[in-house]
């Protein structure tokens, strides 16, 4: 069979390729020259979506996202060699990844459903092909990072197996493979719109992808280069011109762009998905912790367990929920604002980071035993939460769990009930802290009512405005503690009216003796730290009681009637500090009058004024001219004091403007000064010449300070500097010294040359040789002269 050669078909400069007949003899994969060109050009495509899948990590942080990640680029990148080398069709490379897809997604994104954590199930399947269209709402619905929970790992296993697929494939397979960086730039951009707001990475993963860019588009520029060479090498020079002109227009067009940018899109936070949408746990849509208060303390279920907890520090209690907005009638948790940030309410299904947030780890497990409320109660800052219910509640717990980090309150949208029981680990600070010592924090808290006048009567009262706000807060809450008496105001309690609204405050702050519980000392003590000046919110939870009782688990057990509520004011630190305001109970007094009562005294009557008589007529009266005069003169002084005043701000600000001028002036006299009254005739008829020199530099001759004086003397021009030069010279070398008298005469003569050379200039050239600091520098290398003149102008 005869042997025939096929040309290089636009390899961009490979080998012709042989067949005998049908037969392949060797094939280049795709477009590259060579194997070991398309290892390179495979190896920097997966760089490039490696460093695209940066922006995904702040969303999960976990082992498992990198493994995905990995997988994906690997299985995609050897499905695009393979197509190119064995020439497959598109539909044969869709179809490529859709099976890889369906054999790896369940071990690699649905990790929870693999059998051995290698095979595939059945259910595995089912929730991968729905997290194809699922997970992508719930995972920009859900606190971050997610791990590897359920299948939100889907979204970037999937489209980092479609992007490193086709990325590979325009690479080795078109005529354009600059263009295999746009699949890598999709999956970056899906990472930013979809992850969150992390400044952190931000700049690392835009280098890094930036680049990784930059590297592949050189390579490609650089290999069309050779190939142009090797085809056409009179064309060459003319194509790398082209290119280094198209590249630096490119350049400067996004340099341009992103300067321009910078300066009119005004600067602001970034948005992503996830801020744009509702969270799927609103807490308006329940009712507030503290409006059912009372409740927790009637005689029939004020002995009834509700939560058994083990784990717990000692003294500690269980926040139930963070009330921080309050609107003069109900205290709640987030409010009808639902873009403040104490209302948004995530899912939280890994866990959280709580680096930095002062306190101690603690791991508690609660049982629910009474307790039948949204609310999931906890210890400080919840890092990690798992639900372990004996029955098949957990996932469905663990799916409706949600938390805002704001408030570190939980919730679940069905409620607890008795079985249920879950572990957690949190952050918590127990430290008893001098609250003298506090001062206010920055935290924004939606807005309040003003609390009522009689509240702030009493705050006045108990703290004066004049001490500082710590100390002021530490009196407010002796003053509860001093003059507060507890009455729930069922059973045997004495009468105490519920709620906490503003006229049930105010209340309370005008009752002799003051009575009320936690729902009204808490929301009293919160009006009044935020009158004082720090962040305060309203906590209810659970307090160990007098009789604190224990289980055979030895597990502490929360009654119903250890239901309390406290504040949370923040410091300056940024931590937020606990303080109860609730008095101990102790006897109540008898109810002493609200208001004292006002004696009334009779009016005193007014004697008539006496009649006049006609000698009243004849008085003259005193003229009240004085008084217009007085009012003048006053009027003519707070006029000229207020011109005074203009005045001397204008000089002031004018002695300002002019005190470096000045300066430079002052120390040109101290300099001509220290000369003249040298110690020595010698050093006083040298100081003479650098006062002549000085002055004729500061006029712009460029005097040298290294010249003889003969040289300065004819750089200035003249017959009477060169005769000055020549009698300095004798003066200061003859053996005898210099005559008595000489140094006068020679600083006579200096004065009027100093006055010859500046008759002829005009006013304007005069003031600047006097500002001039041309003169200050010409002695730098003449250490003598340094020596003795610089050192003294600058004391």
């Amino acid at each position: 069979m005869s042997e025939r050669i096929i040309g290089p078909e636009r390899f961009g400069g490979a080998e012709p390729v042989r067949r005998t007949g049908r037969r392949r003899e060797r094939w280049t994969v795709g477009r590259a020259s060579s194997p070991r060109s398309a290892v390179v050009s495979v190896v920097m495509v997966a760089a490039m979506t490696a460093a695209a899948m940066v922006p995904w990590w702040p969303v999960y942080e976990s082992r498992s996202f990198v493994v995905a990640a990995a997988v994906a680029i690997l299985v995609g990148s050897v499905i695009g060699v393979i197509g190119a080398v064995r020439r497959w069709p598109s539909w044969a490379v869709v179809a490529a990844v859709a099976g890889a897809y369906l054999v790896l997604g369940v071990p690699v994104a649905v990790p929870g459903r693999a059998f051995g954590d290698v095979l595939p199930t059945s259910e595995g399947l089912v929730e991968l092909v729905a997290g194809t269209a699922l997970s992508w709402k719930q995972l920009v619905t859900i606190a971050v990072p997610v791990g590897s929970y359920q299948a939100l790992l889907v979204p970037p296993f999937l489209l980092g197996l479609i992007a490193s697929t086709a990325a590979v494939t325009i690479a080795l397979r078109t005529a354009r493979p600059a263009a295999a960086a746009l699949p890598p730039a999709l999956l970056l951009v899906a990472g930013i719109a979809v992850g969150v707001i992390h400044d952190e990475l931000a700049v690392q993963s835009g280098l890094a992808f930036l680049v990784a860019c930059v590297a592949w588009l050189v390579r490609v520029g650089l290999a069309s280069h050779r190939a142009i060479i090797g085809e056409r090498p009179s064309e060459a020079v003319v194509a790398g011109v082209r290119r280094i002109i198209g590249a630096s227009a490119l350049v400067a067009v996004a340099l341009v762009g992103a300067t321009a940018a910078a300066f009119v899109i005004p600067p602001g936070p970034r948005e992503v998905v996830r801020a744009q949408l509702q969270p799927p746990f609103e807490p308006d849509d329940f009712d507030s912790p503290l409006a059912g208060f009372r409740r927790a303390f009637d005689p029939d279920v004020g002995a009834t367990p509700m939560l058994a907890v083990s784990g717990l520090p000692d003294g500690a209690g269980l926040r139930v929920a963070t009330l921080d907005t309050y609107d003069g009638i109900v205290y709640s948790v987030g409010g009808a604002d639902r873009s403040a940030a104490s209302g948004q309410f995530t899912r939280l299904p890994f866990r959280l980071d709580q680096t930095g947030t002062p306190g101690q780890s603690v791991d508690i497990t609660v049982e629910v035993l009474g307790y039948d409320d949204v609310w999931v109660p906890g210890i400080g800052r919840l890092e990690r939460i798992r639900f372990v219910n004996p029955d098949d509640r957990a996932p469905v717990l663990t799916e409706e769990f949600h938390y805002n980090d704001v408030t570190g309150t939980g919730g679940v949208r069905t409620g607890l009930r008795e079985g249920d029981e879950y572990r957690a680990r949190s952050v918590a600070s127990i430290d008893d802290v001098d609250l003298a010592e506090l001062r206010p924090g920055g935290a924004v808290l939606p807005e309040a009512p003003d609390p009522p006048e009689e509240l702030l009567q009493l705050l006045d009262s108990w703290a004066p405005a004049s001490d500082p706000p710590g100390v002021r807060l530490a009196k407010v809450i002796d003053g509860f503690h001093g003059q507060g008496y507890v009455s729930h105001g069922v059973g045997d309690d004495e009468p105490s009216r519920s709620g906490h609204s503003l006229d049930r405050i105010a209340e309370l702050a005008t009752v002799k003796p003051m009575l009320g519980d936690g729902e009204q000392y808490a929301v009293a003590a919160a009006l009044m730290a935020r009158a004082i000046g720090f962040p305060a919110r309203v906590v209810v939870g659970y307090l160990p009681g007098e009789d604190p009782s224990e289980d055979d688990a030895g597990r502490r057990v929360f009654r119903s009637d250890e239901l309390q509520a406290w504040i949370e004011v923040q410091a300056s630190t940024g931590a937020w500090i606990q303080v109860d305001p609730n008095p101990e109970r102790r006897p109540v007094p008898e109810r002493q009058p609200d208001e004292p009562t006002i004696v009334s005294r009779p009016q005193s009557a007014l004697p008539p004024p006496e009649e006049r008589t006609p000698i009243d007529d004849l008085v003259v009266e005193p003229d009240t001219g004085a008084d217009d005069r007085d009012d003048d003169r006053a009027a003519w002084l707070e006029a000229l004091l207020a011109v005074a005043r203009v005045v001397g701000i204008g000089l002031a600000a004018l002695l300002l403007t002019l005190s470096p001028f000045l300066a430079i002036v002052l120390a040109k006299a101290r300099r001509r000064r220290i000369r003249r009254r040298a110690p020595t005739p010698v050093e006083r008829i040298e100081g003479g010449w650098h006062e002549f020199t000085d002055t004729a530099a500061d006029y712009g001759y460029p005097i040298s300070a290294g010249a003889t004086r003969a040289e300065q003397a004819a750089t200035v021009g003249g017959l009477e500097p060169l005769v000055l030069a020549a009698v300095i010279d004798r003066a200061v070398y003859a053996p005898d010294g210099p005559d008595e008298g000489d140094d006068e005469r020679i600083w006579s003569a200096v004065d009027e040359l100093q006055q010859r050379i500046a008759a002829p200039r005009s006013w304007r050239e005069r003031l600047r040789a006097a500002v001039s600091l041309a003169s200050f520098g010409r002695y730098a290398g003449n250490r003598r002269e340094a020596a003795r003149d610089l050192p003294d102008l600058r004391r």
